[in-house]
């Protein structure tokens, strides 16, 4: 995550009056900031102007002996200009603008004892690690692959409880960086780098319920991968911490919590089958946990991390049925269900087995929800009546709108070359027109383009066009001439024919590119056409 960029600044015995200077000036943010020069060697290449430095007050003496300021982080800047020496080793002159003043100082025994999980993922950053024996004044603000800048923003505001508030006001966009929860580093023993470790943010805790609707293609799924941390840079990747099912019209509670099922066990014999030994197995019946169970067992087992429980196409189930007596775990407090249930006796056995007898998950032989469990849900609008959900249900989530708009991948209509999110917008307003409604409109991604950024022409048909014929104007009629018709060729003379489906196939059932290039021009026109008919 790299709003900014940040350097370290470590002033010694060459800098005893910046020292003193800043050691003098009022503390917080400066009303009145003012200005030192950094004379040094050995500066990294790729810091300049506007990046923020992280002034660190170190000893005036080469005896360690005492000094009479407390050493550690004292005083954040902004860098004004660099002047480079010719080379690496030549001189170099820095100027910083001092903005901000700790206190007090800084160090890594204050972080150690304030903020040991924050310590673990910054450790490795300048001035921070136990090991830190470089002698260079300015250095990037990274260490090796464990290091994170939130993490060191969030070890500074542990210490001094007043940092993110005083260091927005220099940048408001500093904000970022304080919303992040800092999962428990022996969790993930294995973990070689940071980017593996999903770092949930805390503004996530304010929607621990949350359904994304909208139209089909408008980025719902796209939207919940976002949150959960799964899509990065375009890239998707699993995480341990989320747990995915999808609802539909035979989902039960069952299948969503788990049951007792046959499953087949290793008795310890074996037998002979063409001369080799094979492991004689018997059928027992056990709980098999379903996809919410995991989930919580996981949250309880993983108390510093965000869990995600994500349900796909949550209006597709019958969600009263689905959910059951888990429906009085969606009222929280303080992220906590308000109200606990009794676990049936299969699930609670399992719990007890899972997570400890008597555990928070399982107190009493009660559930409840953990403040660290987030279901997030995607709702299809134009799916919406398959199984309708009840007011008591739907006050219980947080409920996000996913807009359609353009994503600017700059798609094109294979067919003829029309730009895909226009069509989109002008079918939209036809459907519009049609429905009074947005349910059935259609999203930017309700279809994907191929390598070349083309919606080609059978994707059209099949995706596109069905659709229109068999969830929209099938149900609200086809009676709009301007749409629904297409000139052909019998014999010499061309004719004007009503659009049906079947038109925009050929003979030997290939897509009719002519076809569908006629309808998509009259959905372009449309609009011009509607008024001139009016009139």
């Amino acid at each position: 995550m790299a709003l900014f960029n940040f350097i370290t600044v470590r002033l010694g015995k060459d800098s005893i009056p910046d020292i003193n200077k800043i050691c003098e000036s009022e503390v917080g943010v400066l009303d009145e900031t003012f200005t030192i020069n950094v004379k040094c060697t050995q500066v990294p290449d790729n810091y300049g102007y506007g990046d923020y430095a992280f002034l660190w007050l170190g000893s005036d003496n080469n005896k360690g002996m005492p000094t009479q300021w407390k050493q550690g982080f004292k005083a954040v800047g902004r860098v004004k200009g660099v002047n480079r020496g010719s080379s690496y080793n030549d001189i170099s002159e820095t100027k910083i603008d001092i903005v901000y003043v700790f206190h007090e100082a800084v160090n890594r025994m204050d972080i150690l004892r304030c903020a040991p999980i924050a310590y673990y993922w910054c450790s490795s950053m300048p001035l921070i690690g136990l090991d830190d024996h470089a002698n260079q004044t300015i250095r990037n603000m990274i260490g090796n692959s464990f290091s994170d800048i939130r993490a060191f923003f969030y070890a500074i505001e542990s210490v001094t409880k007043c940092f993110k508030d005083d260091i927005i006001k220099v940048e408001p966009a500093f904000v970022e960086y304080f919303d992040v929860l800092l999962p428990n580093p022996q969790n993930y023993p294995f973990a070689k780098n940071i980017e593996d470790i999903p770092l949930p943010r805390k503004s996530d805790k304010r929607h621990l319920q949350q359904i994304f609707y909208g139209a089909p293609g408008t980025g719902k799924s796209h939207e919940v991968k976002t949150r959960t941390g799964e899509l990065s840079n375009d890239e998707e990747r699993d995480l341990p911490n989320v747990f995915r099912t999808t609802f539909h019209p035979d989902t039960d509670y069952a299948s969503f919590v788990g049951c007792y099922k046959p499953t087949m066990r290793k008795t310890g014999k074996k037998h002979q089958v063409d001369g080799k030994d094979v492991d004689d197995e018997e059928i027992i019946y056990e709980f098999v946990p379903q996809t919410f169970t995991d989930a919580y067992v996981y949250a309880y087992k993983n108390p510093t991390l965000t869990t995600y429980l994500v349900i796909e196409e949550i209006n597709r189930g019958n969600c009263a049925q689905i959910f059951g007596d888990l429906f009085q775990l969606l009222d929280r407090k303080n992220g906590v269900s308000e109200y606990k249930i009794k676990a049936d006796k299969d699930l609670a056995k399992y719990l007890n087995e899972e997570l400890g007898k008597d555990a928070d998950g399982i107190k009493d032989g009660k559930l409840c929800l953990p403040a660290n469990l987030s279901i997030l849900a995607t709702m299809n609008t134009s799916d919406q009546s398959l199984f309708p959900m009840d007011s008591a249900f739907k006050r219980r989530w947080e409920w996000k709108y996913i807009k359609i708009a353009d994503a600017h991948k700059d798609w094109k209509i294979e067919a003829n070359g029309e730009d895909w999110y226009g069509f989109i917008c002008q079918i939209n307003r036809i459907i519009s027109n049609m429905t009074s409604s947005a349910d059935k409109q259609l999203g930017y991604f309700f279809c994907q383009a191929n390598e070349d950024g083309k919606i080609t022409t059978e994707t059209f048909v099949s995706k596109v066009i069905f659709y229109l014929w068999n969830d929209v104007f099938k149900d609200y009629g086809f009676e709009d001439a301007n749409l629904f018709k297409y000139k052909t060729l019998e014999g010499d003379k061309e004719v004007e024919k009503d659009l049906t489906f079947p038109d925009f196939y050929d003979e030997d059932g290939n897509v009719a590119p002519d076809v569908v290039k006629q309808f998509i021009e009259n959905v372009m026109a449309w609009e011009k056409d509607k008024k001139k008919d009016n009139n």
